[in-house]
């Protein structure tokens, strides 16, 4: 695997999304984070960001409409560990009508280092239906923007090359 030369004054060029200390229970057999709790920290993040755009919680629930997870792609770089504190950032990649391609950093605050990348492709999905749905306008606009935002970085993101939104 390929080492990440992105930096951690990089990435918090992108707004801090989520926070947290990690609990016990996030613990595994080997006193470290489980697997299932890098995703749940992205997902608390991308949450975050929904929300900003008009996507996230009432708008699920009052146009019956939510976001599917496609595809994920995870590099684990470092330990998370009891007591650490992680902040998580998100990056747009990618927008297109239905889909959205995000990558997103978890930071171990407490000892200065990236823990993990969460890379991660998304689709605006109509629930009575079960399909795939366009963006509604509003948030479009808003995610184009934060598109439009996260592009003019003059950092390379540090993606996998095999994910396309």
């Amino acid at each position: 695997m390929a080492q990440i030369s992105t930096t951690l004054d990089e990435i918090r060029q992108l707004e801090r999304v989520f926070d947290m200390t990690i609990p016990p229970a996030f613990l595994d057999e080997n006193q470290h984070v489980n697997v299932q709790y890098y995703l749940h920290l992205l997902e608390r993040g991308l949450g975050e960001i929904f929300r900003q755009v008009g996507l996230g919680e009432r708008y699920a629930s009052a146009d019956k409409i939510g976001n599917f997870a496609l595809e994920q792609h995870i590099r684990y770089l470092a330990e998370l560990l009891q007591n650490d504190r992680v902040s998580v950032y998100i990056r747009l990649l990618e927008l297109k009508p239905k889909r959205a391609y995000f990558i997103g950093f978890l930071v171990n605050d407490s000892r200065e280092e990236l823990a993990a990348t969460v890379e991660i492709v998304m689709m605006n999905v109509d629930i009575v239906r079960r399909r795939g749905t366009p963006f509604p306008p509003a948030a479009k606009q808003k995610l184009e923007h934060l598109l439009a935002r996260h592009s003019s970085l003059l950092w390379p993101a540090p993606v996998c090359g095999v994910m396309r939104a």
